[in-house]
């Protein structure tokens, strides 16, 4: 299927609503037993990932985000639409503060048992709207700092102090961060790379954790999105990507399926058969990072 933009696709198959294989109800994806934590999880594409990992059967999730209202509506729809037994705890907290942070997981691990955090999907990031180079007011440009890059690695470093040994991170990143410059994202793209580039980091400093970046599609009812989506007057019923092929595949992308993918950026259209079928062709290379290495060894498929 190929896309309205026609993105490069490291796979022949290119999804857009989510299929069998990132099933969150497959066997081989079952979180039971495992602590979760989303943040950003009170809406849109965090709310998506938040329910994909309660389906997949998680002992424990606890989904972080600013407005506790939000959160705990959230809580209360997830509780209400999966069978499951997973005890959710909404959480309160800025990220971009780190007494709160701090505070945030002391909390979490204690509710849950004082048992090692398991798996962080990190979610939660910032758009100030499309603006024109050179007229984004400072301000802007601070709160997409702290929240994608300050907020990201406060979680990051606090949850590597409570996890599990074999414990995994997912970033939700963006493809707008390692493209060609799309018009008007300046700041976005700028701080969203930057903290890809951190888990890149994270990555190689603990090879006995799976840490991977993801491109959650283009969701376009979420609130970020919306900005984006009014600027160019796409239709207020605009459709790319189903929300919930970005939850279904971070719950693959968390599972040892993927952990071949460790260290590397993926996106959530890509067929996971196939690129489990290209296991041996990442191992030892650089490909699919943000290198320049990578990028100029890499050879992508045709969608048409």
């Amino acid at each position: 299927m190929a896309t309205p933009i026609n993105w490069p696709s490291f796979t022949k198959t290119w999804h857009s609503s989510s299929y069998p294989s990132i099933s969150p109800t497959r066997p081989e994806l079952s979180l039971a037993g495992k602590i979760v934590i989303v943040t950003g999880g009170g809406s849109g594409i965090g709310a998506a990932i938040a329910h994909s990992v309660a389906r997949a059967g998680a002992s424990h999730l606890a989904i972080i985000g600013r407005r506790p209202e939000v959160l705990s509506k959230t809580a209360e729809a997830i509780k209400a639409s999966t069978a499951t037994s997973t005890v959710i705890l909404p959480v309160t907290a800025d990220l971009t503060k780190p007494e709160e942070v701090s505070n945030a997981l002391t909390f979490i691990r204690n509710e849950f048992g004082n048992k090692p955090l398991d798996i962080l999907i990190s979610n939660a990031g910032f758009f100030s709207g499309p603006r024109k180079l050179g007229t984004e007011p400072l301000e802007e440009w601070m709160t997409n700092i702290e929240v994608n890059i300050k907020a990201l690695v406060l979680i990051i470093l606090g949850f590597l102090e409570k996890a599990a040994a074999d414990a995994t991170i997912i970033n939700i990143s963006t493809a707008i961060a390692h493209v060609s410059p799309i018009i008007q994202s300046t700041s976005y793209s700028t701080t969203k790379l930057a903290g890809t580039k951190f888990i890149e980091h994270v990555a190689a400093a603990h090879p006995e954790k799976t840490v991977i970046n993801v491109h959650p599609g283009q969701v376009a009812e979420t609130k970020l999105s919306r900005k984006y989506f009014d600027s160019v007057g796409a239709a207020a019923d605009a459709h790319v990507d189903d929300i919930e092929l970005s939850g279904d595949f971070v719950v693959w992308a968390a599972s040892p399926e993927a952990a071949f993918l460790h260290g590397r950026l993926v996106w959530c259209n890509w067929d996971v058969d196939e690129m489990k079928q290209r296991k041996g062709e990442l191992e030892g290379t650089k490909l699919l990072t943000t290198t320049l290495e990578g990028w100029s060894s890499f050879k992508y498929h045709s969608l048409d």
